[in-house]
Protein backbone atom coordinates (compact mmCIF):
# COMPACT_ATOMS: atom_id res chain seq x y z
CA UNK A 1 0.00 0.00 0.00
CA UNK A 2 2.69 2.50 0.61
CA UNK A 3 4.35 1.30 -2.62
CA UNK A 4 1.52 2.32 -4.45
CA UNK A 5 0.91 5.56 -2.54
CA UNK A 6 4.67 6.52 -3.54
CA UNK A 7 3.81 5.77 -7.45
CA UNK A 8 2.94 9.45 -8.34
CA UNK A 9 3.13 11.22 -11.71
CA UNK A 10 5.62 13.68 -10.25
CA UNK A 11 7.59 10.72 -8.56
CA UNK A 12 7.48 9.09 -12.46
CA UNK A 13 8.86 12.50 -14.22
CA UNK A 14 11.64 12.94 -11.88
CA UNK A 15 12.78 9.28 -12.44
CA UNK A 16 12.56 9.52 -16.46
CA UNK A 17 14.28 12.65 -16.33
CA UNK A 18 17.27 11.33 -14.18
CA UNK A 19 17.59 8.09 -16.39
CA UNK A 20 18.11 9.92 -19.43
CA UNK A 21 20.52 12.76 -18.32
CA UNK A 22 22.20 9.37 -16.63
CA UNK A 23 22.36 7.97 -20.44
CA UNK A 24 23.32 11.49 -22.01
CA UNK A 25 26.01 11.53 -19.62
CA UNK A 26 27.23 7.97 -19.90
CA UNK A 27 27.37 8.54 -23.97
CA UNK A 28 29.28 11.62 -23.76
CA UNK A 29 32.31 10.08 -22.16
CA UNK A 30 32.08 7.05 -24.09
CA UNK A 31 32.88 9.41 -26.70
CA UNK A 32 35.54 11.42 -25.04
CA UNK A 33 37.83 8.06 -24.34
CA UNK A 34 37.27 6.75 -27.93
CA UNK A 35 38.46 10.49 -29.46
CA UNK A 36 42.38 10.96 -30.53
CA UNK A 37 44.19 13.21 -28.30
CA UNK A 38 44.09 17.03 -29.14
CA UNK A 39 47.30 17.42 -30.48
CA UNK A 40 47.56 21.81 -31.41
CA UNK A 41 49.51 23.08 -34.63
CA UNK A 42 52.60 24.63 -33.43
CA UNK A 43 52.59 28.36 -34.56
CA UNK A 44 54.99 30.42 -35.84
CA UNK A 45 56.04 33.49 -34.49
CA UNK A 46 54.45 35.69 -37.29
CA UNK A 47 50.97 33.94 -36.78
CA UNK A 48 51.69 34.35 -32.67
CA UNK A 49 52.47 38.21 -33.47
CA UNK A 50 49.50 38.66 -35.23
CA UNK A 51 47.39 37.21 -32.42
CA UNK A 52 47.73 40.68 -30.55
CA UNK A 53 47.29 42.55 -33.74
CA UNK A 54 44.35 44.60 -35.30
CA UNK A 55 42.40 43.72 -38.65
CA UNK A 56 44.52 44.20 -41.59
CA UNK A 57 42.29 46.68 -42.42
CA UNK A 58 43.16 48.92 -39.26
CA UNK A 59 46.79 47.42 -38.68
CA UNK A 60 47.28 49.41 -42.13
CA UNK A 61 46.94 52.84 -40.55
CA UNK A 62 49.76 52.47 -38.05
CA UNK A 63 52.50 53.94 -38.78
CA UNK A 64 55.54 52.22 -39.72
CA UNK A 65 53.17 49.85 -40.16
CA UNK A 66 54.49 49.14 -43.81
CA UNK A 67 58.53 49.21 -43.13
CA UNK A 68 57.47 46.39 -40.69
CA UNK A 69 55.49 44.23 -42.84
CA UNK A 70 58.31 44.15 -45.59
CA UNK A 71 61.07 43.13 -43.29
CA UNK A 72 58.98 40.72 -41.60
CA UNK A 73 58.42 38.71 -45.37
CA UNK A 74 60.47 36.14 -46.55
CA UNK A 75 60.19 32.95 -48.44
CA UNK A 76 60.06 30.88 -45.60
CA UNK A 77 56.91 31.60 -44.12
CA UNK A 78 53.80 29.51 -44.71
CA UNK A 79 51.53 29.98 -47.79
CA UNK A 80 48.93 31.60 -45.31
CA UNK A 81 51.28 34.39 -43.57
CA UNK A 82 52.63 34.91 -46.93
CA UNK A 83 48.97 35.96 -48.61
CA UNK A 84 48.32 37.58 -45.14
CA UNK A 85 51.22 39.74 -45.28
CA UNK A 86 51.29 40.77 -48.96
CA UNK A 87 47.36 41.54 -48.70
CA UNK A 88 48.27 44.27 -46.21
CA UNK A 89 51.22 45.61 -48.04
CA UNK A 90 48.98 46.52 -50.51
CA UNK A 91 46.36 48.28 -48.35
CA UNK A 92 49.24 50.07 -46.46
CA UNK A 93 51.04 51.12 -49.98
CA UNK A 94 47.42 52.61 -51.38
CA UNK A 95 46.22 54.26 -47.70
CA UNK A 96 49.77 55.90 -46.86
CA UNK A 97 51.92 56.93 -49.75
CA UNK A 98 54.07 58.68 -48.10
CA UNK A 99 55.25 55.99 -46.34
CA UNK A 100 55.01 53.62 -49.66
CA UNK A 101 57.08 56.73 -51.31
CA UNK A 102 60.28 55.90 -48.83
CA UNK A 103 60.38 52.18 -49.93
CA UNK A 104 63.62 51.09 -51.93
CA UNK A 105 64.36 49.05 -55.03
CA UNK A 106 64.99 46.47 -53.11
CA UNK A 107 61.32 46.27 -51.47
CA UNK A 108 59.86 46.02 -54.99
CA UNK A 109 61.93 43.40 -56.12
CA UNK A 110 61.30 41.48 -52.63
CA UNK A 111 57.83 41.29 -53.39
CA UNK A 112 58.54 40.47 -57.55
CA UNK A 113 60.14 37.37 -56.36
CA UNK A 114 56.98 36.29 -54.99
CA UNK A 115 55.48 35.81 -58.31
CA UNK A 116 57.59 33.01 -58.28
CA UNK A 117 55.80 31.13 -55.59
CA UNK A 118 54.16 27.51 -56.06
CA UNK A 119 50.55 28.77 -54.36
CA UNK A 120 48.47 30.67 -56.88
CA UNK A 121 46.76 32.55 -54.48
CA UNK A 122 50.44 34.15 -53.14
CA UNK A 123 51.12 35.25 -57.01
CA UNK A 124 47.85 36.94 -57.23
CA UNK A 125 48.52 38.96 -53.71
CA UNK A 126 52.15 40.06 -55.04
CA UNK A 127 50.39 41.52 -58.34
CA UNK A 128 48.26 43.69 -56.51
CA UNK A 129 51.21 44.89 -54.33
CA UNK A 130 52.66 45.80 -57.40
CA UNK A 131 49.66 46.75 -58.41
CA UNK A 132 49.46 49.26 -55.59
CA UNK A 133 53.00 50.76 -56.03
CA UNK A 134 52.26 51.46 -59.54
CA UNK A 135 50.36 54.83 -58.17
CA UNK A 136 54.03 56.01 -57.51
CA UNK A 137 55.83 57.36 -60.79
CA UNK A 138 59.22 55.95 -59.45
CA UNK A 139 58.36 52.65 -59.02
CA UNK A 140 56.03 52.50 -62.00
CA UNK A 141 58.84 52.95 -64.08
CA UNK A 142 61.28 50.31 -61.92
CA UNK A 143 58.01 47.85 -62.37
CA UNK A 144 58.32 47.56 -66.02
CA UNK A 145 61.23 45.46 -66.00
CA UNK A 146 58.89 42.10 -64.32
CA UNK A 147 56.57 43.06 -67.71
CA UNK A 148 57.88 39.47 -69.16
CA UNK A 149 57.40 37.36 -65.96
CA UNK A 150 53.83 39.04 -65.76
CA UNK A 151 53.11 38.24 -68.93
CA UNK A 152 54.69 34.58 -68.52
CA UNK A 153 51.94 34.53 -65.75
CA UNK A 154 48.97 35.21 -67.29
CA UNK A 155 49.95 33.17 -70.51
CA UNK A 156 50.45 30.35 -68.62
CA UNK A 157 47.87 29.73 -66.06
CA UNK A 158 44.02 29.24 -66.39
CA UNK A 159 43.53 30.48 -63.42
CA UNK A 160 40.63 33.45 -63.61
CA UNK A 161 41.86 35.62 -60.86
CA UNK A 162 45.27 35.51 -61.44
CA UNK A 163 44.24 36.70 -65.04
CA UNK A 164 42.41 39.27 -64.08
CA UNK A 165 45.25 40.86 -61.20
CA UNK A 166 48.37 40.38 -64.00
CA UNK A 167 45.99 41.60 -66.59
CA UNK A 168 45.67 45.01 -64.15
CA UNK A 169 48.97 44.93 -64.05
CA UNK A 170 50.05 45.41 -67.40
CA UNK A 171 47.48 47.76 -68.00
CA UNK A 172 48.66 49.99 -65.41
CA UNK A 173 52.23 50.13 -67.01
CA UNK A 174 53.94 51.21 -70.04
CA UNK A 175 54.90 48.02 -72.16
CA UNK A 176 58.67 48.46 -73.21
CA UNK A 177 59.65 47.79 -76.75
CA UNK A 178 62.11 45.24 -75.94
CA UNK A 179 58.81 43.09 -74.98
CA UNK A 180 57.33 43.40 -78.34
CA UNK A 181 58.85 40.23 -79.85
CA UNK A 182 57.42 38.32 -76.25
CA UNK A 183 54.27 39.47 -76.99
CA UNK A 184 53.81 38.27 -80.54
CA UNK A 185 54.64 35.29 -79.09
CA UNK A 186 51.87 34.97 -77.01
CA UNK A 187 48.87 36.78 -78.98
CA UNK A 188 47.12 33.51 -79.06
CA UNK A 189 46.98 33.37 -75.59
CA UNK A 190 45.20 36.34 -74.95
CA UNK A 191 43.29 35.75 -77.45
CA UNK A 192 41.75 32.60 -75.69
CA UNK A 193 41.35 34.22 -72.80
CA UNK A 194 38.87 36.59 -74.40
CA UNK A 195 37.06 33.76 -75.31
CA UNK A 196 37.38 31.44 -72.33
CA UNK A 197 37.22 33.70 -69.28
CA UNK A 198 35.39 34.86 -66.91
CA UNK A 199 34.09 39.02 -67.54
CA UNK A 200 36.61 39.93 -65.72
CA UNK A 201 39.06 38.82 -67.32
CA UNK A 202 37.70 39.86 -70.22
CA UNK A 203 37.36 43.10 -69.41
CA UNK A 204 41.11 43.45 -69.09
CA UNK A 205 42.17 41.64 -71.47
CA UNK A 206 40.28 43.37 -74.48
CA UNK A 207 42.00 46.80 -72.34
CA UNK A 208 45.42 45.21 -73.28
CA UNK A 209 44.76 44.37 -76.67
CA UNK A 210 43.42 47.86 -77.17
CA UNK A 211 47.23 49.17 -76.26
CA UNK A 212 48.43 46.47 -78.10
CA UNK A 213 46.74 47.96 -81.29
CA UNK A 214 47.79 51.63 -80.97
CA UNK A 215 51.73 50.23 -81.02
CA UNK A 216 52.48 50.79 -85.32
CA UNK A 217 54.68 47.65 -84.98
CA UNK A 218 52.15 44.86 -83.38
CA UNK A 219 48.70 46.18 -85.38
CA UNK A 220 49.20 43.52 -87.91
CA UNK A 221 50.21 41.06 -85.70
CA UNK A 222 47.08 41.62 -83.61
CA UNK A 223 44.75 41.51 -86.58
CA UNK A 224 46.15 38.63 -87.94
CA UNK A 225 45.71 36.87 -84.56
CA UNK A 226 43.75 33.33 -85.24
CA UNK A 227 40.00 33.63 -84.00
CA UNK A 228 37.23 31.77 -84.42
CA UNK A 229 33.36 33.13 -85.29
CA UNK A 230 32.42 33.11 -81.71
CA UNK A 231 33.55 36.54 -80.86
CA UNK A 232 31.15 37.97 -82.58
CA UNK A 233 28.98 36.32 -79.76
CA UNK A 234 30.71 39.01 -77.54
CA UNK A 235 28.73 41.74 -79.03
CA UNK A 236 25.41 40.15 -77.85
CA UNK A 237 23.43 42.91 -76.37
CA UNK A 238 22.61 40.78 -72.61
CA UNK A 239 26.09 40.74 -71.69
CA UNK A 240 27.40 43.39 -69.49
CA UNK A 241 27.81 46.81 -70.42
CA UNK A 242 31.66 46.88 -69.39
CA UNK A 243 32.18 44.23 -71.36
CA UNK A 244 30.40 45.84 -74.54
CA UNK A 245 32.37 49.03 -74.12
CA UNK A 246 35.40 47.73 -74.17
CA UNK A 247 35.02 45.64 -76.96
CA UNK A 248 34.28 48.55 -79.42
CA UNK A 249 36.63 50.36 -78.32
CA UNK A 250 39.27 47.78 -79.44
CA UNK A 251 37.17 47.28 -82.73
CA UNK A 252 37.39 51.07 -82.73
CA UNK A 253 41.11 51.22 -82.34
CA UNK A 254 41.85 48.53 -85.22
CA UNK A 255 39.61 50.38 -87.30
CA UNK A 256 41.20 53.77 -87.27
CA UNK A 257 45.17 51.87 -87.05
CA UNK A 258 43.86 50.30 -91.14
CA UNK A 259 43.18 54.01 -91.82
CA UNK A 260 46.72 55.51 -91.02
CA UNK A 261 49.47 56.29 -93.89
CA UNK A 262 51.99 53.88 -92.10
CA UNK A 263 49.55 51.10 -92.32
CA UNK A 264 48.24 51.17 -95.78
CA UNK A 265 51.22 52.18 -97.01
CA UNK A 266 51.95 48.35 -97.03
CA UNK A 267 49.83 45.33 -98.51
CA UNK A 268 49.16 43.37 -95.76
CA UNK A 269 48.44 39.49 -95.82
CA UNK A 270 46.14 37.90 -93.63
CA UNK A 271 44.99 34.89 -93.11
CA UNK A 272 41.17 32.84 -93.42
CA UNK A 273 40.57 32.67 -90.01
CA UNK A 274 42.21 35.71 -88.52
CA UNK A 275 40.68 38.41 -86.66
CA UNK A 276 40.63 40.91 -89.56
CA UNK A 277 38.67 38.59 -91.65
CA UNK A 278 35.97 37.97 -88.68
CA UNK A 279 35.60 41.63 -88.43
CA UNK A 280 36.67 43.39 -91.46
CA UNK A 281 36.29 40.62 -93.81
CA UNK A 282 33.85 40.43 -97.17
CA UNK A 283 31.33 37.79 -95.35
CA UNK A 284 31.89 39.52 -91.66
CA UNK A 285 28.58 39.79 -89.58
CA UNK A 286 30.22 42.05 -87.81
CA UNK A 287 27.46 44.95 -88.62
CA UNK A 288 24.63 42.72 -88.25
CA UNK A 289 25.88 42.69 -84.47
CA UNK A 290 26.25 46.85 -83.82
CA UNK A 291 23.28 47.56 -85.20
CA UNK A 292 21.38 45.53 -82.07
CA UNK A 293 23.75 47.68 -80.12
CA UNK A 294 22.09 51.27 -80.97
CA UNK A 295 19.64 50.43 -78.98
CA UNK A 296 21.18 49.67 -76.06
CA UNK A 297 20.24 50.83 -72.81
CA UNK A 298 23.66 51.78 -71.81
CA UNK A 299 24.02 55.33 -73.43
CA UNK A 300 28.47 54.78 -73.81
CA UNK A 301 27.59 52.02 -75.32
CA UNK A 302 24.96 53.55 -78.26
CA UNK A 303 27.63 56.32 -78.79
CA UNK A 304 30.34 54.17 -79.07
CA UNK A 305 28.55 51.24 -81.40
CA UNK A 306 27.60 54.53 -83.09
CA UNK A 307 31.24 55.54 -83.84
CA UNK A 308 32.06 52.01 -84.97
CA UNK A 309 29.78 51.98 -87.60
CA UNK A 310 31.32 54.92 -88.73
CA UNK A 311 34.66 54.14 -88.82
CA UNK A 312 34.29 50.85 -90.61
CA UNK A 313 31.91 52.48 -92.95
CA UNK A 314 35.05 55.09 -93.46
CA UNK A 315 37.48 51.74 -94.00
CA UNK A 316 35.36 50.15 -96.70
CA UNK A 317 35.04 52.99 -98.71
CA UNK A 318 38.98 53.90 -98.04
CA UNK A 319 39.07 50.01 -99.51
CA UNK A 320 37.34 50.59 -102.72
CA UNK A 321 39.20 54.10 -103.11
CA UNK A 322 42.68 51.19 -103.44
CA UNK A 323 41.04 49.44 -105.43
CA UNK A 324 40.03 51.79 -107.33
CA UNK A 325 36.29 51.06 -107.53
CA UNK A 326 34.18 54.27 -107.22
CA UNK A 327 31.57 54.21 -104.71
CA UNK A 328 28.77 56.58 -104.51
CA UNK A 329 30.85 59.62 -105.09
CA UNK A 330 32.46 61.47 -107.59
CA UNK A 331 36.13 60.96 -106.02
CA UNK A 332 37.50 63.63 -108.58
CA UNK A 333 38.91 66.60 -106.36
CA UNK A 334 37.81 69.06 -109.57
CA UNK A 335 35.23 67.69 -110.40
CA UNK A 336 33.26 69.84 -113.19
CA UNK A 337 29.62 71.87 -112.36
CA UNK A 338 27.23 70.53 -114.84
CA UNK A 339 24.12 71.37 -115.65
CA UNK A 340 21.26 68.78 -114.77
CA UNK A 341 19.72 68.31 -118.00
CA UNK A 342 22.85 65.96 -119.21
CA UNK A 343 22.47 62.38 -119.27
CA UNK A 344 24.23 60.38 -116.67
CA UNK A 345 26.26 58.82 -119.58
CA UNK A 346 28.20 61.23 -120.08
CA UNK A 347 28.60 63.24 -116.94
CA UNK A 348 30.91 61.67 -116.19
CA UNK A 349 33.42 62.88 -119.20
CA UNK A 350 32.86 66.25 -119.19
CA UNK A 351 35.90 67.42 -117.81
CA UNK A 352 37.78 65.55 -120.62
CA UNK A 353 35.79 67.53 -123.38
CA UNK A 354 36.44 71.42 -123.84
CA UNK A 355 33.50 73.34 -124.12
CA UNK A 356 32.38 75.14 -127.67
CA UNK A 357 29.40 77.01 -128.81
CA UNK A 358 26.98 76.54 -131.66
CA UNK A 359 25.86 78.92 -134.67
CA UNK A 360 23.64 81.50 -132.43
CA UNK A 361 20.44 82.84 -133.89
CA UNK A 362 22.14 85.90 -135.03
CA UNK A 363 24.54 83.61 -137.61
CA UNK A 364 27.48 84.98 -135.98
CA UNK A 365 29.74 82.54 -135.33
CA UNK A 366 31.48 82.93 -131.83
CA UNK A 367 34.76 81.38 -132.84
CA UNK A 368 35.90 84.24 -134.74
CA UNK A 369 34.54 86.66 -132.90
CA UNK A 370 35.97 85.73 -129.11
CA UNK A 371 38.54 88.56 -128.01
CA UNK A 372 41.80 87.26 -127.08
CA UNK A 373 42.69 89.85 -123.89
CA UNK A 374 38.96 90.61 -122.80
CA UNK A 375 38.92 88.29 -120.24
CA UNK A 376 36.84 89.18 -117.08
CA UNK A 377 36.56 88.00 -113.86
CA UNK A 378 32.81 87.48 -111.74
CA UNK A 379 32.90 88.13 -108.16
CA UNK A 380 33.66 84.54 -107.26
CA UNK A 381 37.34 85.10 -109.26
CA UNK A 382 36.07 82.65 -112.34
CA UNK A 383 37.08 84.32 -115.52
CA UNK A 384 35.31 84.59 -118.82
CA UNK A 385 34.79 86.05 -121.73
CA UNK A 386 31.65 88.37 -122.88
CA UNK A 387 30.08 87.36 -126.22
CA UNK A 388 30.23 89.74 -129.01
CA UNK A 389 27.00 91.65 -129.60
CA UNK A 390 25.35 91.35 -126.30
CA UNK A 391 23.72 94.26 -124.97
CA UNK A 392 24.54 96.26 -121.80
CA UNK A 393 21.79 94.39 -119.67
CA UNK A 394 23.03 90.70 -121.14
CA UNK A 395 25.46 88.44 -118.94
CA UNK A 396 26.02 85.85 -121.14
CA UNK A 397 29.35 84.43 -121.04
CA UNK A 398 31.41 82.21 -123.14
CA UNK A 399 33.21 79.56 -120.83
CA UNK A 400 37.37 79.42 -121.61
CA UNK A 401 38.95 75.70 -122.40
CA UNK A 402 41.59 77.01 -119.81
CA UNK A 403 39.41 77.99 -116.55
CA UNK A 404 39.61 75.93 -113.64
CA UNK A 405 35.98 75.99 -113.39
CA UNK A 406 33.20 74.50 -115.67
CA UNK A 407 29.96 76.16 -117.03
CA UNK A 408 28.74 78.49 -114.21
CA UNK A 409 25.87 80.36 -115.22
CA UNK A 410 25.08 83.59 -113.09
CA UNK A 411 21.63 83.47 -111.42
CA UNK A 412 20.32 86.22 -112.92
CA UNK A 413 21.10 86.26 -116.57
CA UNK A 414 18.95 87.90 -119.25
CA UNK A 415 19.68 86.02 -122.25
CA UNK A 416 18.37 87.12 -125.75
CA UNK A 417 19.64 84.47 -128.03
CA UNK A 418 19.79 80.85 -128.35
CA UNK A 419 22.84 78.94 -127.08
CA UNK A 420 23.44 75.89 -127.98
CA UNK A 421 26.68 74.12 -126.03
CA UNK A 422 28.15 70.89 -127.63
CA UNK A 423 29.41 68.71 -124.58
CA UNK A 424 31.51 66.06 -126.72
CA UNK A 425 28.59 63.42 -126.26
CA UNK A 426 26.48 61.54 -128.44
CA UNK A 427 23.07 62.84 -127.78
CA UNK A 428 21.49 65.99 -129.58
CA UNK A 429 23.24 69.40 -128.20
CA UNK A 430 21.30 70.91 -125.14
CA UNK A 431 19.24 74.03 -125.75
CA UNK A 432 19.98 76.84 -122.93
CA UNK A 433 17.48 79.05 -124.59
CA UNK A 434 15.68 81.00 -121.10
CA UNK A 435 12.28 80.27 -120.54
CA UNK A 436 9.99 82.99 -121.63
CA UNK A 437 8.15 84.14 -118.95
CA UNK A 438 5.17 87.10 -119.08
CA UNK A 439 6.62 89.92 -118.16
CA UNK A 440 4.21 93.18 -116.71
CA UNK A 441 6.02 96.80 -116.51
CA UNK A 442 4.88 99.04 -113.95
CA UNK A 443 3.81 101.90 -116.19
CA UNK A 444 1.50 99.60 -117.95
CA UNK A 445 -0.54 98.57 -114.54
CA UNK A 446 -2.57 101.60 -114.93
CA UNK A 447 -3.46 101.23 -118.28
Amino acid sequence: MLYYEQLTGRNAIIAVTGAGAIFLLGKTLLAMFRCPPYRPEPSTLVRLSMEYRPSPSGRANIPGELRRLLQSLHPNLDDESKRTTLHTITQCVLLKESEASACAYEDLKLIASFLDDPDKTTKMEALNALKAFTSIWKFKIRIQEFVPKIIELVTTHSDHSLHVAGLRLLNGLNIPDYTHQLIRTVLQNFMDILLLSNTLAKVQVLKFLTTLAQKEDLLHDVMDCRATPELLTLFQPSLPGNLLFEILVFVEQLSEGRLTPQYQSMHWQYGDHSLHEIIFGENSRLSDRLLALIVHPEEEVQVQACKVILSLRINREEGKVMDGVPFEANTNVNAQRVDPLVSPSCESTLSNYPYRTSTLSSGISTDDHVPQGGRSHDESGRSYTPLPATEETGYSFYPLQTSVHSFHPLETSSIKSTHAVDFGCDHDPVDFSPITAPFSDDSDGGT
